[in-house]
């Protein structure tokens, strides 16, 4: 091979790596945990993930039928989602050492669980989560939303400083564990209130993932 040759080779693999941003190494954060067959959109591309695999920035996450995922960014955030859900893992800033973030997610169907990491224990956290009806911000805590129920989109908080769910037709926000809203298309969110148990079992159960070897908790655990 002539030397012209391996440079022209040379810089198609630059551009290849540039033009590329997982090559760039946008990687937020890693799979720790699966159920079933989960994908990722990707470039276009739908593709199999397993545990251990790195996510990137513009990742979209898909459960199909049967399939969850538990996944935990590099500020130690984990997010499980329930079967039937698609997740965007839109933008990702955190700097540790400045206190800063930005985070913005997209749920575009489906449910959710979130406990922040690092994130969730900053002065002014900036982590919103959009969904088809609303935007969900938190003030470091674990919270779920999702659109399981019905139509609508359910929120709760199950620990922390608060949630708040907005849209152009109001804003509420959720102070106490265990208190719910819900948000119809074109309303505002609907008045604070305690959810029953039964209904804070099911959301749970939903984005939990069941029947994991021991070895994938370890994994959990130490990531």
């Amino acid at each position: 091979m002539s030397l012209l040759s391996n440079f022209s080779r040379i810089l198609f693999l630059l551009f290849c790596f540039i033009s590329n941003p997982v090559a760039a190494n946008n990687e937020i954060g890693k799979v720790v945990l699966i159920q079933g067959k989960p994908l990722v959109e990707r470039q276009n591309q739908h593709l199999f993930i397993k545990r251990n695999d790195p996510l990137f920035i513009e990742d979209v996450l898909i459960t199909p039928v049967g399939s969850k995922i538990l996944i935990k960014l590099a500020d130690k955030t984990t997010i499980s989602l329930a079967e039937n859900t698609q997740f965007e893992l839109s933008k990702y800033q955190f700097d540790k050492k400045a206190q800063t973030s930005d985070v913005s997610f997209k749920m575009l169907k489906g449910a959710f669980r979130t406990l922040t990491g690092s994130i969730g224990k900053q002065k002014q956290p900036k982590f919103e989560i959009h969904t088809p009806v609303a935007t969900i911000g938190v003030r470091g805590t674990e919270f779920w939303g999702g659109m399981i129920f019905s139509d609508s989109l359910d929120v709760t908080m199950l620990e922390g400083k608060g949630v708040y769910i907005k849209n152009e037709h109001g804003q509420v926000e959720i102070t106490r564990p265990g208190d719910g809203t819900m948000v119809s298309k074109g309303m505002k969110p609907s008045e604070v209130s305690m959810w029953s148990d039964e209904k804070l079992q099911k959301a749970a159960a939903a984005t939990e993932l069941k029947q994991q070897r021991q070895n994938q908790s370890d994994d959990y655990l130490n990531y």
